[in-house]
Parts: structure tokens; sequence; C-alpha cells
């Protein structure tokens, strides 16, 4: 009986979760198809505070990280934040930056400075556009990047970055 009402549940889900929209990698895709799938990609535009989401994400998975807790297990960690850019500056960067530096001060792990010559660290980030040859659908995709870079030697302690279409 549990087995029956699993196998239920599970198709249920399953036809819940199916999309409508033709798979991008489809080889055997129709003119028509990539059209439609071109015309649905430039429709989806991802508000400001889906990049702020993804910011917050990925300053959580740097303060987590074991290179950063392992350089602030006895004391915080001085850190020149540059402002993140944008090619287009499509969005509120202020408002991006801003939420980026409070983020890190309200975890306590850091100690922000405002010259670059104080701080043992800088954080960057930036929004390019990349090119994707591969796919038959999407060609152009916008990319997110952050890193935390020791200042004396350039080592890059910590990265991370997030594709969006």
């Amino acid at each position: 009986m549990k087995k029956l009402i699993f196998s239920i549940l599970m198709v249920f889900l399953l036809n819940a979760c199916q999309t409508h929209l033709p798979i991008v990698s489809d080889p055997q895709m129709t003119d028509s198809e990539k059209v439609a799938c071109q015309q649905n990609i430039e429709q989806i535009e991802l508000a400001d505070i889906d990049y702020l989401l993804y910011a917050n994400k990925m300053i959580d998975s740097m303060i987590k990280s074991k290179e950063v807790l392992a350089h602030t297990a006895n004391n915080r960690m001085r850190v020149f934040i540059s402002p993140v850019t944008h090619s287009d500056a499509v969005m509120d960067l202020a408002f991006l930056n801003t939420s980026i530096n409070n983020r890190m001060i309200r975890s306590g792990l850091f100690i922000l400075v405002d010259d670059m010559g104080l701080g043992d660290f800088r954080l960057s980030g930036a929004f390019e556009e990349v090119d994707q040859p591969d796919s038959s659908c999407a060609k152009k995709y916008e990319e997110f990047s952050l890193q935390l870079k020791e200042n004396r030697n350039d080592r890059v302690l910590w990265s991370d970055k997030k594709r969006f279409k």
C-alpha cells in the first residue's frame, strides 16, 4: 500500500514539475522552436532583488569557506571592498554594494577599510556578458563574480560566480 501511494505521489510531482519550454540542448530543435526559445529567454528579466539574493548567498558562502575561517580564527580580516562594476549598469549597483558591505559587517569576521593600502585583503566583483557558442538557444549569459584576494601577493583566497540567462 505504501509503495502504491509513493508511486502515485511521485507521478503527480513529476507531472507538476514538467515544463512546456523546449530543451535548450536538443539537437533536433526546429527553427520555429529555436525562435520561440529565444523569445522566452528575452522575456525573462531578473529584478534587482534577484541579484541581491545571489550576492548574499555568495557572501554567506565566502564567510563559511575554510580559507576565510582559517584567517579569522584569531582576529578579524581587514578588507577593502572595491565596488561591483557592470558594463551596462542596468541595476542599482549602489544598493548591491551597500548590501555586500552590511552583510560582511554583520558577520563580525571583517573590518572594512576605506583605502586598499590599509587592508590585507580586497573583495571585488563584476557583472560581465559571456558568450555560450555551443548552445542552440541562448547565446549570451550574464555572469556575476566575486573574488577575495590577498593584497600582498594577489593570491585568490576565495571566488565564486553565478551565470544568468
